[in-house]
């Protein structure tokens, strides 16, 4: 009866050792890790665009003429406005005008008044006078250097309208008022405004309208 347990409890053991050696000759399963979803993207507009290291550019207020491109100067002078802001601008003052081609003097023709003055030395004059009084208004559109006109313009200077304005005050010895010189350069031109107790309003853009569509 002794010889029966020993056997058992030696099969016993035997079978235990057994096990544990299966258990670790079996390689062992690693563990299965879930991985959440990405959450989706949001579908908001963001509050503000990224800083980026290079602004990007923004287009100009104004168009300028192309390199190279002559800009007609509108003839006669009464197609300078509008035509149904004429009276407003010079009422009934009188009106001398005189086109310039090669430094001598001409009047308008019919091809100025089709398609403006284009020659690259061609410069419009206009004057208006009310007879009897001091009160006088011109303007004179002439090819330029725009550059060195611009570096030699004199009073106060802006940037508008497509060019550079500058506005001063002169005061002529055989006038009893002072004149007031507004000029523009823009695109090769140079409109060159003077008024002598003949005010006006919005004359220039009236002008820069009539020449380059603005």
């Amino acid at each position: 009866m002794a010889g029966v347990v020993a056997l058992l409890a030696l099969g016993t053991a035997t079978g235990a050792v057994a096990l544990t050696l299966t258990q670790q000759d079996r390689p062992v399963a690693a563990p299965v890790q879930t991985q959440e979803p990405a959450p989706a993207p949001s579908a908001t507009i963001p509050s503000s665009a990224p800083i980026t290291a290079t602004p990007a550019p923004r287009p100009t207020s104004l168009p300028t003429a192309p390199a190279g491109t002559v800009v007609p100067i509108p003839a006669p002078c009464s197609s300078l406005v509008p035509e149904g802001d004429y009276a407003r601008f010079f009422g009934a003052a009188r009106l001398i005008e005189t086109v310039f081609e090669d430094g001598d003097p001409r009047e308008t023709t019919p091809e100025d008044r089709l398609h403006g003055l284009t020659s690259p030395d061609g410069n419009l004059s206009c004057w208006w006078r009310n007879e009897g009084t001091a009160a006088e208004l011109s303007i004179n559109i002439h090819r330029t250097s725009a550059d060195e006109e611009v570096v030699a313009a004199e009073g106060t200077c802006s940037d508008r309208l497509g060019g550079r304005v500058c506005t001063t005050t002169i005061t002529h010895e055989l006038s009893t008022a002072p004149q007031t010189a507004t000029t523009l350069y823009r695109d090769g031109l140079t409109v060159s405004i003077g008024q002598t107790d003949f005010p006006t309003n919005g004359l220039l853009p009236a002008v820069v309208g009539e020449i380059w569509g603005d």
